[in-house]
């Protein structure tokens, strides 16, 4: 009686079995037929069932069907399900899960790389019209749905991170980054931007770790090394960064931007109160070399003029209040001290002037110029420059 009972069973879970494919063709034949409903509605039904649950093929019925409704443009299709492409590509995650042997890679890897073309296309669409958050999503989508087939894609990652830099999406442009380098890609401008990304953040840490990592694969690269030196220059470490921007000045002599940053370092140094005498000395001529070398390969650069304007002018002012603070019979002393100020403010003059130049009514450096026309008793240009103040203040 037993076996006559696990006989019944077993020819019972047979049909069910052959009657769910039954049903999972049933499924095939509506979907060709474009009866997208009743397609949907079968395919559910047979993946409900135990017996077909974990069948490949059943799950790229379904990825089709889904695919199919996405692409719809009858209402009547479209309004099945709020998310059908979403759901065609669970439903191929799925098909491929199942599918040890890859029976249906191949289809299902064809219609994902026409997914993951209309995605990329809408992405480059989206960058042509400047929505950048919108071409962003569409190159991530368009990554995501080749991942589905275990299929790096680099370069839709790499566009969705530079659409995520334009539109101000810096979370997201980190993590497409890491991304990125976790899958196996490298590139200098993948490091670089992700250090700087830390760097933002003010992790030191996590900066220097990618930029070093960085300069194992691309050892010379001067990027590399000027990338190291930014998160130097961010949390203020000036011997290292003096260090690296040296390093970089001698990789490329003719880059400005790296002797206006090695300028502004040892001024840094020259102005620290508590370095010594000597220290503070060899600073200064360090720094005002190297911002003249900046300015003499690029002479309209506003950045350095003001550097080394400043140079000068800082090294005036605490010279000009001591002698403010004298008493009235030290005047040799008084005088002495003007002297030196003067000559100082004397040097910062035409640097101060090329800058309002490059950037005129800039109200920083019109004050800066007024203070210096007093000091050195120009009445013409001080009033010119007072009445250039008063103007723009009353705008």
């Amino acid at each position: 009686m037993k076996k006559i009972l696990f006989v019944l069973v077993l020819v019972f879970s047979i049909t069910l079995t052959f009657g769910q494919k039954n049903v999972r063709q049933t499924a095939s034949n509506l979907l060709k037929d474009g009866k997208l409903d009743k397609a949907l509605e079968t395919i559910n039904q047979c993946l409900q069932d135990a017996s077909t649950a974990q069948d490949a093929k059943a799950w790229f019925i379904s990825g089709n069907i889904f695919l199919e409704i996405a692409n719809s443009k009858d209402e009547k299709y479209k309004s099945l399900d709020p998310d059908p492409l979403q759901k065609a590509l669970d439903s191929y995650k799925k098909a491929i899960e199942y599918d040890p042997k890859k029976d249906y890679y191949e289809d299902i890897f064809a219609k994902l790389t026409w997914q993951h073309n209309n995605y990329f296309n809408a992405g480059v669409d989206n960058y042509n019209k400047k929505s950048y958050k919108e071409a962003m999503l569409n190159f991530e989508n368009a990554a995501n749905t080749l991942s589905i087939a275990k299929v790096a894609d680099t370069v839709s990652l790499f566009y969705a991170a530079a659409c995520a830099n334009l539109a101000g999406e810096k979370g997201k442009q980190k993590q497409y980054y890491i991304d990125l380098l976790k899958g196996g890609a490298k590139s200098i401008v993948i490091y670089a931007s992700l250090s700087d990304l830390y760097r933002l953040e003010k992790d030191s840490a996590n900066a220097l770790k990618v930029i070093r990592a960085g300069k194992k694969i691309y050892p010379n690269n001067l990027q590399m090394t000027l990338s190291e030196s930014n998160v130097y220059i961010f949390f203020s470490d000036v011997p290292k960064a003096l260090s690296t921007l040296n390093i970089a000045a001698q990789k490329d002599s003719t880059n400005y931007l790296v002797f206006n940053a090695i300028g502004n370092n040892y001024q840094k140094i020259y102005e620290d109160t508590l370095q010594k005498p000597a220290n503070r000395a060899d600073a200064y001529k360090k720094s005002e070399a190297a911002y003249l070398k900046a300015i003499k390969l690029k002479p309209d650069f506003y950045d350095v003029e003001i550097n080394i304007a400043s140079l000068y002018f800082n090294s005036a002012v605490p010279i000009a209040l001591k002698a403010n603070g004298l008493p009235l019979d030290a005047k040799d002393e008084y005088d002495r001290l003007v002297a030196d100020a003067n000559n100082f403010y004397k040097l910062a003059l035409p640097y101060l002037k090329k800058a309002d130049e490059l950037q005129p009514n800039d109200l920083n450096t019109l004050n800066s110029l007024r203070q210096i026309y007093s000091s050195l008793g120009d009445k013409e240009n001080l009033k010119v420059i007072q009445a250039k103040i008063l103007e723009l203040r009353k705008k």
